[in-house]
C-alpha cells in the first residue's frame, strides 16, 4: 500500500511527499490538506543554486489565494537570494515574477535579502526619477516594493532624497489613506463594546494596538475542516468526554487582535460560531474587514477587556487565547475571567511566553529603556539599525526571530508596554484553583503550524516517566525543564473546564 503525503512528510521523505501532494492538487486544486502539506515543504525548501521546479511551485502557491503565503515566503526568499544576479541587473530583477509576487504577498524575514531589497529600492527610485516614461516592468517592480513597504509598515529606513511622488511609496506612507484604511475607520466606529475599559494597563495596551494593530496580514490560508472537540479528545484521550448537543460550537477568542487566528478558527472549525474580543478597535476593524473580504459570516467582534467577559451574560463551549494573558496586569485574573464563562467540559487553548526563551528579548527591553528609544516608527528603525549593523552585537540573534521584520511585530516583540514570562512551575501555580484541568502541552513548529517536530519533548517525557502515559503531569514537566534547558520555546497547552 502506498504511503500518503502526510505519512511521507512525517518520515522525512519530502521529495516523495511533495510529489504526492502535487498529484492530489492536480486532481483537486481546493484540497486544503494537500495544499497545507505542500506549503510546509516549500516553507522548508533550501537550495544552494536556483531550482526551476521550486520556483514554479512557489509561483503556483502565490497564485492560490488559499495557500499559506507566509510559509512559502521562506522558500521564496531562498530562491531569490541564490538566484540574485551578481551585477544586480535591474532589468533582470524587474522581469522576475517570483520577486514581484514575493514582495506583494509575503513579508520578508531574511536579513541578507533585506539588504539587497533596500539597494534595489534605491535603484528603482532612481530609474523612476530619471525617466519620463519608465518601462512597465520597472513600474510593476516599484508597485511591488511599495506593497512590501506597506506590509512591513515602513520599517526600512526612509531616504529623504527621494521626493514625494510615485517613488516615495516605497519609502514612506502616503498622505492619502488607502481604501482599506478608510474602510477600517468606518468599521471601528460600529463595533459594539462590552463595557468601558477602566484597567490602567489594559488602557495602555489598547493604545499601543490602536497605533500598531497586530499583526498586519494579507490573506487567510485554506485549512481542512476539523471537529476540534473530536481532535482534542483524540490528542488527549484522558480528557472528560463531553456532548454539547447539535447546536453551533460557541467559541470565545479573547485577545482577537486583527482577526487572523479567529478567522482561521471560524473558517475551519466545524459548526463554529466565533466571538472575538479585543481592547483595540483598530485591530478589530482590521479583522472585520478581512472577514468580509473572505466571506466569513460566523464571527462577531466585540471591543472589551477580558476582565469584563462575565458581562456578556453568555457561556462558551470552547476558547483559544494565545499570546494574550501575559500582556495583562494580572494574567491570573484574566484566566479566571475566561474560566468563568466556559461551560463544564469546554476546552481552552492557551499560549504563554517562556522565561528561558525570551532571555534575548529581556536584554533588548533593558537596552531600549537605557537608550530611551521611543516606541515610534523612528525609534523602531533606530533599534533595528543598532541591531543589524552590529552596534548592539549581543542582540544580533533577534534577526532570527519572525517578529523582527515589521513595525507592529517588532513593537509587540521588544517594545510592549506589559509583559509577563513563565516557567512550568509558574504555569502550575497559574492554573491552581482556576477550575481548569491541565491536559497537556502542544508542540507546533514553523509558520505553517505543523506539529511534525513535537515528538522530541513528548518522547523524552514518555521515556523518562513511562508509567505516566497521559503526558500531563506538570510536576514531571517541571523536572524535565530543570534537566533540559530550552525544552520549551514557550508554553502552548490545552485545559478543560471541570
Amino acid at each position: 500500500m502506498s504511503l500518503s503525503g502526510d505519512e511521507l512528510f512525517a518520515a522525512g521523505r519530502f521529495d516523495e511527499a511533495m510529489a504526492a501532494y502535487r498529484q492530489i492538487l492536480a486532481k483537486d486544486p481546493a484540497d486544503a490538506a494537500a495544499r497545507m502539506g505542500l506549503d510546509a515543504i516549500l516553507e522548508r525548501a533550501r537550495t544552494e543554486q536556483p531550482n526551476a521546479l521550486l520556483r514554479e511551485l512557489l509561483l503556483q502557491a502565490f497564485a492560490d489565494d488559499g495557500a499559506n503565503w507566509e510559509a512559502v515566503g521562506w522558500g521564496a526568499a531562498n530562491q531569490l537570494l541564490v538566484g540574485w544576479p551578481q551585477d544586480n541587473d535591474l532589468a533582470v530583477l524587474a522581469a522576475d515574477p517570483l520577486l514581484r509576487e514575493f514582495l506583494r504577498k509575503s513579508l520578508n524575514r531574511d536579513a541578507a535579502l533585506e539588504r539587497r531589497l533596500i539597494a534595489l529600492r534605491r535603484a528603482v527610485a532612481d530609474a523612476l526619477l530619471a525617466a519620463e516614461a519608465p518601462g512597465e516592468a520597472i513600474v510593476a517592480l516599484a508597485d511591488a516594493l511599495a506593497e512590501q513597504a506597506w506590509h512591513n509598515e515602513y520599517i526600512w529606513p526612509d531616504d529623504a532624497t527621494v521626493p514625494d511622488g510615485p517613488a516615495a511609496a516605497m519609502f514612506r506612507p502616503s498622505a492619502t489613506p488607502r481604501a482599506d484604511v478608510i474602510e477600517e475607520r468606518r468599521l471601528a466606529a460600529e463595533i459594539p463594546e462590552i463595557a468601558p475599559i477602566v484597567d490602567a494597563v489594559s488602557q495602555s495596551v489598547a493604545a499601543m494596538y490602536e497605533a500598531n494593530p497586530y499583526p498586519r496580514w494579507t490573506h487567510l490560508a485554506r485549512r481542512p475542516t476539523v471537529d476540534v472537540r473530536a481532535a482534542l479528545l483524540h490528542d488527549f484521550p484522558h480528557a472528560a468526554p463531553v456532548d454539547f448537543g447539535d447546536g453551533p460550537l460557541q467559541v470565545l477568542m479573547p485577545g482577537a487582535g486583527t482577526g487572523q487566528h479567529p478567522l482561521t478558527v471560524a473558517s475551519s472549525y466545524a459548526g463554529a460560531q466565533v466571538t472575538g474580543v479585543d481592547l483595540s478597535r483598530a485591530s478589530l476593524a482590521y479583522g472585520k474587514r478581512m472577514a468580509s473580504r473572505h466571506g466569513i459570516a460566523n464571527i462577531e467582534f466585540l471591543r472589551g477587556d477580558i476582565l469584563d467577559l462575565a458581562k456578556l451574560g453568555r457561556t462558551f463551549d470552547h476558547a483559544e487565547c494565545v499570546g494574550v494573558l501575559h500582556h495583562m496586569a494580572d494574567p491570573r485574573a484574566g484566566l479566571m475571567a475566561i474560566s468563568s464563562v466556559l461551560r463544564p467540559g469546554a476546552f481552552l487553548r492557551l499560549g504563554l511566553y517562556g522565561e528561558g526563551a525570551r532571555t534575548l528579548v529581556v536584554r533588548a527591553r533593558r537596552d531600549i529603556e537605557a537608550a530611551k528609544l521611543p516606541a515610534t516608527l523612528d525609534g523602531l528603525r533606530d533599534f533595528r539599525r543598532r541591531v543589524m549593523t552590529g552596534q548592539w552585537r549581543r542582540l544580533r540573534g533577534l534577526t532570527e526571530w519572525e517578529d523582527f521584520w515589521s513595525a507592529s511585530l517588532l513593537r509587540d516583540l521588544c517594545f510592549h508596554v506589559q509583559e509577563h514570562r513563565y516557567t512550568v512551575s509558574r504555569v502550575r501555580s497559574f492554573l491552581e484553583g482556576s477550575g481548569l484541568n491541565f491536559l497537556g502541552f502542544e508542540f507546533n513548529v514553523g509558520a505553517s503550524q505543523r506539529a511534525d517536530a513535537g515528538a522530541g519533548p513528548l518522547a523524552l517525557y514518555a521515556a523518562r516517566f513511562p508509567s505516566e502515559r497521559t503526558l500531563s503531569d506538570l510536576a514531571n514537566w517541571e523536572q524535565l525543564e530543570r534537566e533540559k534547558s530550552g525544552l520549551f520555546p514557550g508554553y502552548a497547552f490545552v485545559c478543560q473546564k471541570m
